[in-house]
């Protein structure tokens, strides 16, 4: 470990030097390519502008001549009545230009050609106002150096327009005299073809629009001038802007190249510091070991010690220096931390059983205390329904059955019978509601049996059928093909999944839906799921509805979902409602598999 340490740390000193070293030469190597590039750009940025200044002189000289904006204007203001061209002195000025080699025209204010050189040119007597550069001067009124054409009337080749305007005292354009410079010829090419290109390097002229209208890689010309090579290969780059035409000059050469003594030197000191350190290791390397050897042990010892093992002892062999006695002092804190921790683990055991006896018989109290309170609050609610049973029944069972007597002696036809229906109907629904409450003070216990949760909810669907046919209501069912039978009351089930659908029924209005589904909550539960698109619950309703006697319906008893609770509670389950205000309420029942 130690010798590793070594020689990364070596490693990392070598690194230091190897990379400022490199960085030194890496910056000298690029600055003195970058002061080579820049010198190469000049030196074309001025042979390129004695280029272009002489066409572009020429050309202002010759607009700015009286005879030429005299005679333009003569031609233009006294057509067909005789004047003198001014052809003669511009054929002799424009005579073996060296500049516009693609030839040279002059306009009157309205863009019509009125000469050319050499003459005859398909130019002559065309409207050329509609030509990029030269609309620019008609616009701008002063001259202009055209980036790279393409294409267009003056010529099918790709070329340059240097034009000037013509104008009169009063600063009026009479015409234009321009030149076309073919980008195709050899003019641009022997001005570049003095620069050397070896080891990739290059220079290109470039327009005020990006585009390559000359330079030393033929591929190139004409294209946008960036990206200067494909891929991600870094440039050497310097440039030299024109002093007569928005154009620059750029000078290069690939990274690759150009810094490739700078790599080579970077390999060879690679190459030495890897000598070294091989030279190195085998020397200390028989010398380190051995102290190392001792180190590694007291570490490992310490590691083992930090995570809680104390049983195996600490030793670093024969030898007699201060790691022997570090190692004996670190030994005896070890048999010292053993046995201190060996006593409190004892403690530790004894407190964790005394806290769980603690909460199982706290828990055991709290299920005697609550089966307690059920019991006496059944017992009350027993005590009460047997006296309602007493004093209620036997006076309701007389008035129903003189209610019935009644309905013998009328008529069937006279006014009292419909009143005597209501008599009979509205003591039914009394002697329903205390067989409610004394059925509620029963004992729930649940008579285990085989079943299918299918089957049982299809039985309180049917019984609702009606109800929900009538209403146009779409209940949907939806029970797990994989569902397995359950160990319950299927009576009790079914009754429970009856009052949650009729509530649910009674909540969702006419045209709404009800859906019930059925699913595996984990390995030994199922989850049962009743919702409605009803007007929902108030979040201050819903931790009652479940209570004894709590309802909101002015006919309701108070006992169909206390009931349903006590069934589910029974079946060692649990039931839950969720619910938003005008979202509906989704009841949610997960009850376990097996036997309770």
């Amino acid at each position: 470990m130690k010798s590793g340490i070594l020689a990364v740390g070596y490693l990392l000193a070598l690194s230091g030097v190897y990379g400022a070293f490199t960085l030194y030469l890496y910056r000298s190597a690029v600055a003195q390519a970058q002061d080579r590039f820049e010198q190469t750009a000049r030196m074309v940025a001025a042979e390129l502008d004695a280029f272009v200044a002489g066409g572009d002189e020429r050309l202002r000289t010759v607009s700015r001549l009286p005879g030429l904006t005299y005679g333009l204007q003569t031609i233009q203001e006294d057509r067909g009545r005789g004047y003198i061209p001014p052809w003669t002195t511009l054929h002799y000025l424009f005579f073996k230009s060296p500049a516009f080699s693609g030839g040279v025209f002059l306009l009157d204010r309205s863009g019509r050609t009125l000469w050319t050189e050499p003459p005859g040119l398909p130019w002559h007597g065309q409207m050329l106002a509609g030509i990029a550069p030269v609309e620019d001067i008609y616009r701008e009124r002063s001259g202009v150096v055209s980036g790279v054409i393409a294409s267009d009337r003056l010529l099918a080749r790709p070329h340059v327009v240097i034009g000037v305007p013509i104008q009169d005292d009063g600063g009026m354009v009479q015409g234009v005299l321009a030149g076309v410079i073919d980008l195709s010829g050899s003019e641009l090419a022997r001005i570049l073809a003095a620069v050397s290109t070896s080891d990739g390097r290059f220079v290109e002229v470039v327009d005020q629009n990006g585009l390559v209208l000359a330079g030393t890689r033929p591929p190139r010309l004409f294209a946008p001038a960036e990206p200067f090579l494909p891929g991600d290969e870094t440039v050497l780059l310097a440039s030299a802007p024109l002093s007569r035409a928005p154009w620059r000059i750029v000078a290069g050469q690939p990274a690759s190249l150009g810094l490739s003594g700078v790599r080579q030197f970077q390999n060879a000191l690679w190459g030495i510091g890897v000598a070294l350190l091989l030279a190195a290791t085998a020397v200390a390397a028989p010398i380190l070991n051995g102290f190392v050897r001792s180190i590694k042990q007291l570490t490992e010892a310490a590691a083992a010690v930090s995570r809680g093992d104390l049983t195996h002892p600490i030793a670093v062999g024969d030898r007699h220096d201060e790691l022997a006695m570090l190692a004996r002092s670190f030994e005896r804190m070890r048999v010292d931390l053993g046995r201190s921790q060996r006593a409190l683990e004892q403690r530790l055991e004894e407190r964790d059983e005394l806290i769980r006896l603690l909460v199982r018989t706290n828990d055991e109290l709290r299920a005697a205390q609550t089966r307690l309170i059920e019991t006496e609050r059944f017992a009350a609610i027993g005590e009460l329904s047997a006296a309602v049973a007493h004093g209620i029944r036997n006076p309701l069972a007389g008035i129903k059955a003189a209610a019935h007597v009644a309905r013998l002696d009328v008529d069937d036809h006279h006014s009292l019978q419909e009143s005597i229906s209501d008599i009979i109907g509205e003591a039914d629904k009394l002697e329903a509601r205390i067989k409610t409450l004394l059925d509620f003070s029963k004992p729930f216990e649940p008579r285990l049996a085989p079943c299918r949760i299918d089957a049982i909810a299809a039985a309180a669907v049917e019984s609702l059928h009606r109800q929900v046919a009538a209403r146009g209501i779409d209940l949907q069912v939806e029970v797990d093909p994989g569902m397995p039978e359950l160990m319950a009351d299927c009576a009790q089930l079914e009754q429970v999944l009856l009052a949650l659908l009729s509530n649910a029924l009674e909540a969702t209005p006419s045209g709404g839906r009800i859906s019930f589904t059925a699913a595996r909550a984990g390995d030994d539960r199922v989850r049962l799921e009743i919702a409605d698109t009803g007007p929902g619950i108030p979040e201050d309703q819903q931790r009652k509805i479940f209570d004894l006697f709590f309802t909101t319906k002015s006919s309701g008893t108070g006992f169909g979902l206390a009931v349903a609770k006590k069934i589910v509670e029974n079946h060692r389950g649990t039931i839950a409602v969720a619910s938003e205000p005008g979202r509906g309420a989704r009841f949610t029942i997960e009850i376990p598999i097996g036997a309770v």
